[in-house]
């Protein structure tokens, strides 16, 4: 799947007159994130998506979402070949960044990533922390250092789902991951959502999903125009994917 790139097309209503709407191309990340956002290798689905449908809808584009491996998604957004991505975050691949002319709407939504670990664990010191999991693609920023000295081991998962699992059954010390997504897929597993928890004394970090381009800045103003005049919308997409 990380090698995979694949497109769908969304065709949205265009404003009275005109023959056609504009085209955008959004990069989005073939993965599966839900509830914020998922690709299950033909359609675009998610908080996300319905966001960007409904921007679109209103605003007379036409949406094309196209899924790319993350680390090329981020080549893809700082050279152009899509027009703009979601999410984004200043703070992720800067040094790719710097000096691209990024630019980044008002936040969207927020993100705590941290260590979910199984009930019995909570509270542990870091020093405790010995294999830590992951997903593939994904950097867990708030450990950085002490995985470059040594002192965490970082299990590797092709998907959340995999990841889950290890943490369930002890592999792994925590799964380090988004909470919200980590909950749904263990209702998904058939779990209690309390199956694992956050734990808030372990290094994690809050970040903030934005829509970002280095060729769009008039989309992105008008998205985020769109954004502070329309906050029932994003509000009723909220409740419906439940975060």
């Amino acid at each position: 799947m990380k090698h995979l790139i694949a497109v769908a097309s969304l065709a949205v209503a265009c404003v009275a007159g005109q023959a056609s709407a504009e085209r955008l191309v959004v990069g989005v990340e073939n993965i599966e994130y839900l509830p914020h956002y998922n690709w299950d290798g033909t359609n675009y689905t998610g908080f996300g998506a319905d966001l960007l449908s409904a921007f679109a809808a209103d605003e007379g584009f036409e949406i094309e979402f196209k899924a790319l491996p993350i680390t090329r998604l981020m080549q893809a957004v700082v050279t152009g070949d899509v027009d703009m991505k979601y999410p984004d975050n200043a703070y992720w691949s800067a040094e790719l960044k710097d000096g691209q002319g990024m630019v980044y709407s008002e936040v969207v939504a927020e993100a705590v990533d941290g260590v979910m670990v199984l009930p019995d664990q909570v509270g542990r010191p870091v020093e405790d922390v010995d294999r830590l999991g992951t997903v593939l693609g994904f950097t867990p920023y708030s450990w950085l250092d002490r995985i470059n000295a040594g002192d965490v081991d970082l299990a590797e998962n092709a998907n959340f789902i995999g990841m889950v699992r290890q943490a369930l059954v002890g592999r792994i010390d925590g799964a380090y991951a988004n909470q919200d997504v980590v909950r749904r897929v263990l209702r998904e597993l058939g779990k209690d959502e309390d199956a694992l928890v956050f734990d808030e004394k372990l290094p994690h970090s809050v970040s903030n999903y934005h829509l970002s381009t280095s060729s769009r800045p008039d989309v992105v103003a008008a998205f985020d125009t769109w954004l502070a005049a329309n906050g029932d919308t994003v509000s009723a997409l909220r409740e419906k994917h439940a975060f």
